[in-house]
């Protein structure tokens, strides 16, 4: 027998019509045997294609999914101080950047195991991100946001520089681990960090914290009232951040082999980083894993697209035009579907967890990506 849920009447005031739970949108439906071999096979299909793209092409396409898997990581870092408490991060190459400097450090010079120096450049990406986020205490909006613009900029033209740390010019050796040395076998190890991260973020928004943070982005004050401690939750999350920034750090700077203090710039990091996370969706994973591998990969493609129709100008200057294209894609995400890909990712999601695909998500503020919503 349905459960009901009502209101109870007030004077001679008619109660509202009782709806049971199985009436709320994803409740009380189960997916029959074939709908779970269609979710089975949705799931296996694109890795089936992953594999053979990876064993069909050149080890150079391996290391370009592997770009993909580090930038996805680095949003995803983005996406807890943007999309989960709103504090506007533009400094988010010396995140990255302090990671792999780090992780080359304890590799190179202190001769560690590579998974040592992820869990140190995880450990310190974290401390660094609560420091800069004891100044989030006292300053927020556009004044935080200049506060990390100075903190990347200080990094890049300064810290990036010392030499008993980075080599300075000549840069850091970053090896690979033993046995993951080439381009095809590292590529394994991007993708289980990015599953890692990605398994810590799903848990992390399901937690107390999670929906500290989330009401945190909403109105500090009111999260204030109910009780939520505002400052610890907003130095958490800074460390969740930058835990998370350390690891793609690590990750990148053992794909490079070599880390400089030029390959942490503005544009190149923090601002690519941004429009990954805006146009993939704010508190949408899905999304934002998505459009890191559509980011990557049309960078690859588009110069034998452009040299197919004859375009010289793209072909050679291909890097430069899917920044532009991906710059114009956030501006127009942002006026006119702030979900990004997430509008596409979450429905498929929510069908793969075993309820009706639905594009637009009836569960009230939380399920129509407003409020704290942060499902895939």
């Amino acid at each position: 027998m349905a459960r009901t849920l009502e209101r109870p009447s007030a004077g001679g005031t008619p109660s509202p019509p009782r709806t049971t739970v199985s009436e709320l949108p994803g409740r009380g439906f189960q997916p029959t045997p074939a709908g779970w071999a269609a979710r089975a096979g949705a799931v296996l299909a694109p890795l089936m294609v992953g594999v053979w793209y990876v064993r069909s092409n050149a080890p150079v396409r391996s290391d370009a999914l592997a770009t993909a898997a580090v930038i996805a990581i680095g949003a995803l870092s983005l996406n807890v101080l943007v999309g989960y408490t709103g504090q506007i991060s533009l400094g988010h190459q010396a995140f990255i950047g302090i990671g792999a400097f780090t992780s080359a450090y304890i590799i190179s010079e202190s001769h560690q195991p590579f998974l040592v120096g992820v869990v140190v450049a995880l450990l310190v990406g974290a401390v660094q991100a609560v420091v800069l986020g004891l100044i989030a205490l006292r300053v927020r909006g556009l004044y935080f946001a200049l506060v990390t613009l100075a903190w990347g900029k200080v990094a890049e033209q300064c810290l990036f520089r010392l030499k008993s740390f980075t080599r300075g010019g000549a840069g850091a050796e970053a090896p690979r681990p033993s046995g993951f040395t080439t381009d095809k076998a590292y590529l394994v190890v991007c993708l289980v960090g990015l599953a890692l991260i990605l398994l810590v973020d799903w848990r992390l928004v399901a937690t107390k914290a999670g929906r500290a943070m989330q009401a945190l982005r909403e109105s500090p004050q009111v999260a204030a009232n109910y009780g939520v401690d505002v400052k610890g939750y907003t130095l958490y999350a800074f460390a969740v951040a930058g835990a998370y920034a350390g690891v793609a750090g690590a990750l990148f700077a053992s794909r490079r082999l070599t880390v400089q203090s030029g390959d942490f710039d503005f544009a190149g990091i923090a601002l690519t980083y941004l429009i990954v996370t805006v146009v993939g969706g704010l508190r949408r994973r899905g999304g934002i894993v998505a459009f890191s591998l559509l980011y990557v990969l049309g960078g690859e493609y588009l110069p034998d697209l452009a040299r197919a129709i004859g375009v010289r100008t793209i072909e050679v200057n291909a890097g430069y035009y899917i920044q532009a294209l991906s710059a114009v894609l956030a501006i127009l995400t942002l006026i006119f579907q702030p979900d990004g890909l997430g509008t596409i990712t979450a429905p498929v999601g929510r069908w793969l967890r075993g309820e009706r695909f639905q594009l637009a998500h009836g569960g009230g503020a939380l399920g129509r990506g407003g409020g704290g919503d942060a499902r895939p």
